[in-house]
């Protein structure tokens, strides 16, 4: 990680140093996240998603997302025409069953 010393204006504004913005690939217009914690500032790119998008951030959609992701990396996938999808004929998952704990 490196480090540079930047100065803040009248207006409060401060110039990331070009070798910083060329690390992050961020350009005019780029959006940063600004984070305060105790005595520190940090500074993260942001991406907006537009509202009409935001249903796939959901903690559902994120889960669903996470069990197709470990359904590939088992091995459990299939090869459908555009006809299956369009009737609806594709396996479908089975209901996962909570796992008893030990007590």
């Amino acid at each position: 990680m490196s480090r540079t010393v930047v100065a803040m204006n009248a207006q409060g504004r401060v110039t990331l140093p070009a070798s910083a913005r060329r690390q992050l690939g961020l350009t005019e217009g780029a959006r940063l996240e600004v984070a305060v914690e105790e005595n520190s500032i940090t500074l993260r790119p942001a991406y907006l998603v537009p509202a009409e998008d935001a249903w796939a951030y959901t903690p559902d959609s994120m889960a669903s997302i996470r069990r197709a992701l470990a359904d590939v990396r088992a091995g459990r996938i299939y090869q459908l025409s555009a006809e299956d999808l369009l009737i609806g004929n594709y396996p479908r998952r089975r209901p996962v069953r909570a796992r008893r704990r030990p007590t």
